[in-house]
């Protein structure tokens, strides 16, 4: 096997490092739309569906996400570790503590509805008031939670959204009044699976700045002989600077190796294929610290190519770079 450059096994990309910058917690009731994608197909956030109430400030903890597994081992005589392990559940859970006392994170406390007839009134317009039912009810709910991070290099939003579809109050902090903090109702809900969708939780990441992480095309372009010359050499220059004299005849690797020779290509900024000149193209692919990027396409000059019938080079962009 070939020796392996580490840096190139680790693959350590920061860019691929997440953080929560904000994030919102939206709650419904069972009978609204479940969320089959939160994006559109270019990756913009759309407009949630109806009954999707806002839980509105929590406190800096944030969302924590926990699991619960649990295994069955088969232990054997001959083994001091165990020979066979099946997973028997993996449930998850998210908590949160509200910090706003509205509708949301009332209901979502007191297993309230959030909409109906049942729901609590519109702040403002009346006095609130509810009363906890002799005998609990199971209420269900759709839960989503969206956060927002950035692509450090262009500026634009990577979206992180997860979706319970069927989710059950499965615990709830004490709420307490005191005069140096706010009245927080903290909560927790565990998944269960939604039938419709054959799963407990649904994960996305997506958004424009999302989209920007998505590798760039390299750039390729080919270099044709035209006239069918006898004899000669040509150049090619990128960016001001040129080849020396390539021969007429040249291969692929003959292009290559004249072509890294230019400073502001180097050792490893193309790779070429195809030809052998004049009576195939040579193709070729800026890679390494050209990789990924919109370059300056070549140009060629024929000046001292011979015979034929006006030879001339061609170059081509066949695939622009950075796309």
């Amino acid at each position: 096997m070939p020796a392996a450059d580490f840096n190139t096994l680790a693959n350590l990309r920061s860019s691929l490092i997440r953080k929560a910058l904000s994030y919102s917690i939206f709650a419904a009731d069972a009978d609204a739309p479940a969320i089959s994608n939160p994006f559109d197909s270019n990756g913009v956030l759309q407009t949630l569906p109806e009954g999707y109430q806002s839980v509105g400030f929590t406190t800096t903890d944030g969302i924590t996400f926990s699991g619960d597994l649990s295994t069955s081992d088969v232990e054997s005589g001959q083994s001091t570790s165990p020979t066979r392990s099946d997973v028997e559940s993996d449930t998850q859970t998210a908590q949160w503590v509200p910090q706003e006392t509205n509708a949301a994170s009332v209901a979502l406390y007191d297993n309230l509805p959030l909409s109906g007839a049942q729901a609590l009134a519109t702040i403002g317009t009346t006095a609130w008031t509810w009363s906890r039912p002799l005998t609990p009810p199971t209420l269900y709910r759709r839960l989503l939670f969206i956060a927002r991070d950035l692509n450090k290099s262009t500026g634009k939003p990577i979206y992180i959204a997860r979706h319970f579809p069927s989710a059950l109050r499965s615990g709830r902090e004490d709420e307490q009044w005191t005069r140096t903090a706010e009245i927080a109702r903290g909560v927790t809900y565990q998944a269960y699976v939604d039938e419709a969708l054959g799963t407990d939780s649904i994960t996305w990441i997506d958004g424009p700045g999302w989209r920007d992480l998505a590798p760039k095309s390299n750039e390729v372009q080919s270099v044709a002989i035209t006239g069918t010359p006898t004899g000669g050499t040509y150049t090619l220059t990128y960016s001001g600077q040129t080849t020396a004299p390539i021969v007429y005849t040249a291969t692929a690797a003959q292009v290559r190796t004249a072509l890294q020779a230019l400073s502001n290509i180097g050792s490893s900024g193309v790779s070429c294929t195809g030809g052998p000149h004049p009576g195939s193209p040579v193709v070729v692919t800026f890679t390494g610290p050209l990789a990924g990027t919109d370059v300056a396409q070549m140009t060629g000059s024929a000046a001292s190519l011979t015979g034929g019938t006006s030879p001339a080079v061609v170059v081509t962009t066949t695939t622009p770079g950075g796309a």
